[in-house]
């Protein structure tokens, strides 16, 4: 029997107020259907916030020795982006309104998972174009101990899997991100805090559907002074990102297609998908642009190219 009633509040509720530490496998899969797993342990000092205490550390990667190229690989990987993985990698409720308004949950019955009783449960998007997310929920706690992220032809995207759970946490090494992160109050405070440098672009509300701006943020990079706009996006549980950095040169400038022509690329948007995300970059008026989100969002291919069109207009 579950703790409670299956909800999304019980869901989030679970991970805001529960001291937890896993030690998980999360799986990562290659373009050639590859997989790689790696140990990792989460510890979170639950304070009833998003913003608790908490690590992610890398513990290694199954089959392979410690000191091998490709644990050294992976070791770098987690120090890079450890803070990214624990926050945005895994399935979490980072809105509980819009969540219980963009998706649905379905109970399939009782599993083992860890050595724990829990319920086997399907969250499933109102949209199409969204992730399908299939969790083991602990029966006691609530907490999710292993979530697989299935894309509309339900290919499996990621895992991440609980191997044990303890109700206990210490964070003895907080995770501090390479690029320190300030939460502002919106576009304008955040824009001001930079300096209010030209060519900043607030993504107008309309573009974004069912999406609510949940965070404004400016990184902060110690290695180049540089100062980062990021806005992250949530419909309740997807998520996706406007990065915006003024004082870069512009990306196309470079290609050999342009050296060799001495020509300007105009109003270029760049594009990288695979099953599991979607990257989009473009430049203008000294401000680079990235729009990341998952690969099953193929709506950011027009998100994009309204944002630019914004940034040409000048707002």
């Amino acid at each position: 029997m579950l703790g409670g009633p299956l909800s999304f509040a019980a869901l989030e509720g679970a991970h805001l107020n529960t001291d937890h530490t896993m030690v998980r496998l999360r799986r990562f899969f290659g373009d050639g259907g590859q997989v790689v797993s790696v140990r990792e342990e989460l510890r979170v000092d639950a304070d009833g916030t998003a913003n608790a205490p908490y690590s992610l550390s890398f513990l290694g990667v199954e089959g392979e020795l410690p000191g091998s190229q490709v644990t050294n690989e992976w070791a770098q990987n987690y120090a890079r982006f450890a803070s990214f993985y624990a926050q945005h990698g895994t399935f979490s409720v980072r809105s509980l309104a819009k969540a219980e308004a963009n998706y649905s949950l379905h109970d399939f019955g009782p599993v083992m998972r860890a050595g724990r009783p829990a319920h086997r449960v399907v969250v499933f998007p109102n949209q199409l174009d969204k992730a399908v997310w299939l969790l083991d929920v602990d029966d006691a706690t609530m907490l999710t101990l292993y979530s697989a992220e299935y894309d509309a032809r339900f290919r499996l995207l990621g895992e991440v899997e609980a191997q044990s759970l303890a109700l206990t946490a210490q964070v003895v090494v907080p995770n501090v991100p390479a690029m320190s992160l300030s939460t502002h109050g919106g576009f304008a405070a955040a824009k001001t805090a930079m300096g209010s440098p030209l060519g900043l672009v607030e993504p107008n509300k309309h573009f974004t559907a069912e999406y609510d701006l949940r965070l404004v943020q400016v990184a902060d990079n110690p290695l180049n002074g540089r100062q980062t706009l990021v806005l992250t996006y949530t419909d309740g549980i997807d998520e996706f990102f406007v990065i915006e950095s003024p004082g870069v040169s512009e990306f196309f400038a470079g290609l050999p297609s342009m050296q060799k022509s001495g020509a300007k690329a105009v109003n270029t948007i760049a594009r990288y998908r695979d099953a599991a995300m979607s990257i989009l970059v473009f430049w203008d008026d000294g401000v680079g642009f990235e729009v990341t989100g998952r690969g099953s969002l193929q709506r950011l291919d027009g998100f994009a190219k309204a944002v630019y069109t914004q940034a040409l207009l000048g707002n």
